[in-house]
């Protein structure tokens, strides 16, 4: 159970990412990595709270390859 809330509240982790970077669209890309470096480090946090210092990192990996591999498939079908 503790994957899935992990799960749930990354998406919408990584769904705000998506809306700041949006909304960023005219900074650099030195900003749009510290950004992400940001939102991924918050990732990391609240896998470690919830699941443990030690597999933190691959199910933040392991979710953001998923969340942005099914960003880019939706955005094959959108245009």
């Amino acid at each position: 159970m503790a994957y899935y809330i992990v799960f749930m509240i990354q998406l919408m982790i990584w769904s705000f990412y998506s809306l700041a970077r949006w909304l960023s669209k005219g900074d650099s890309s030195e900003f749009h990595w510290l950004l992400f470096l940001i939102f991924f480090y918050l990732c990391v946090i609240v896998a470690q709270r919830l699941l443990g210092r030690k597999r933190s990192y691959i199910i933040t990996v392991i979710i953001l390859l998923f969340y942005f591999s099914l960003r880019w498939m939706m955005s094959l079908f959108i245009q």
